[in-house]
């Protein structure tokens, strides 16, 4: 799972991020992130009302949690804000996973 540190929570830096950031679409996700000033590299997940129940939310926000979790240490100073589309409810876990992993290779955030 994202450690404390690897998080972004609040919400002036997801208004700095969504001013100031480059912004990469997908059909289901859209990636908004910059560079960070610090060693580390911090995650913020944003999953509207438009996508489901709380329960759905959550769930999508562990799943992602799990995939970033998984590429944070290949990715340096970098803040990243991930947005979840209406139609992400309709993939499975490892749908997700490629579509996020094509979206950090598209921005040259991963070199994979």
């Amino acid at each position: 799972m994202l450690k404390t540190q690897n998080r972004l929570k609040k919400r002036k830096e997801f208004n700095f991020l969504y001013r100031k950031g480059e912004k990469i679409n997908s059909q289901n996700f859209t990636l908004v992130y910059i560079k960070s000033r610090y060693k580390i590299c911090r995650i913020g997940i944003s999953v509207s009302n438009k996508v489901g129940n709380a329960v759905v939310r959550n769930k999508i926000k562990r799943q992602l949690r799990a995939i970033f979790s998984k590429y944070i240490n290949k990715i340096t100073y970098k803040n990243l804000i991930i947005i979840a589309h209406p139609t992400v409810v309709e993939l499975n876990f490892i749908q997700k996973q490629e579509e996020i992993k094509n979206l950090l290779v598209k921005g040259k955030i991963l070199n994979e």
